[in-house]
């Protein structure tokens, strides 16, 4: 397989390094994270603007504990890389970028959409726990919402238990209820993964027998063979769903649902040009 970087390919690698450069700058010079303007955030946020549904798939994760992190952007730029330039070459260009865009807003849509029915579900149960507080109640809402602080606070759980009726031990709980909700409402989404995934899909789909070799594991591989190893490995994280795993998985699987209605369909109107 002979292998050429496609403009298309080559301009969105320009811009994705060009905001995670500019990013470290506004972040170190002026202490400004221009993630919290450009990141996709909750319905339920102040800082939520429509056009976040688009600029969240340019930006990425730079910092982290005050360190440059360099690990998100490398490996979503890298499969891109790797899979956008046959993609493109068999597509062009307009329709490839329109396939990467559609993907990537169409993941992002659906993480948005789910977590706006669970933060409202969320809101519902709060606002009951304020006006009927209970170390029952309490454990019940923790076990549905945040299982973390049972594990975290059982000497608190148990002290709660104990007399119910403590001012200071009610006022806790409602201060957890509020801090679970005010968490889930503050989400913020960054990064071209759903995109990525899509063209994951995208590639698989249209070239299910090329065969790659990993640097790391030095056997030949097909391409079918390694979009289902990222499929089951996203769809196996989402239902553990790690208490600190901090990755989207729902929005990578999201990105390959909408890659494959795309392709299924264009398949069916070849006529159809972008």
């Amino acid at each position: 397989m002979q292998f050429q970087i496609t403009p298309t390919v080559k301009n969105l690698l320009f811009a994705n390094f060009g905001v995670y450069v500019l990013a470290i700058f506004i972040q170190i010079q002026m202490n400004v994270d221009i993630n919290d303007f450009f990141g996709l955030h909750s319905y339920f946020s102040d800082r939520f603007q429509v056009y976040q549904f688009v600029t969240y798939i340019f930006m990425h994760a730079h910092m982290q504990n005050g360190h440059i992190y360099f690990a998100h952007i490398f490996s979503n730029m890298f499969a891109l890389f790797i899979f956008g330039p046959m993609l493109e070459n068999y597509w062009g260009g307009k329709r490839f970028l329109f396939f990467y865009l559609f993907t990537g807003v169409g993941a992002g849509l659906s993480y948005w959409a789910v977590n706006a029915y669970e933060v409202y579900h969320l809101k519902e149960a709060v606002t009951l726990y304020l006006q009927h507080p209970g170390p029952g109640e309490f454990v019940k809402f923790l076990s549905g919402y945040d299982r973390r602080v049972i594990h975290d606070a059982l000497n608190e759980i148990d002290a709660f238990s104990e007399n119910p009726t403590d001012p200071s031990a009610i006022a806790w709980s409602k201060q957890i209820a509020i801090q679970a909700y005010s968490a889930a409402a503050s989400f913020s989404m960054v990064g071209a993964s759903g995109s990525i995934y899509g063209v994951l899909m995208g590639f698989g789909l249209l070239f299910p027998n090329t065969i790659f070799v990993s640097l790391f594991i030095p056997i030949p591989i097909k391409a079918k063979y390694i979009v289902a190893f990222y499929g089951i490995s996203a769809l196996y994280m989402q239902i553990k769903s790690a208490p600190d795993d901090n990755i989207a998985h729902f929005a990578h699987l999201a990105g390959m649902v909408f890659a494959f209605i795309l392709v299924r369909y264009w398949n069916k109107r070849r006529d159809v040009f972008y």
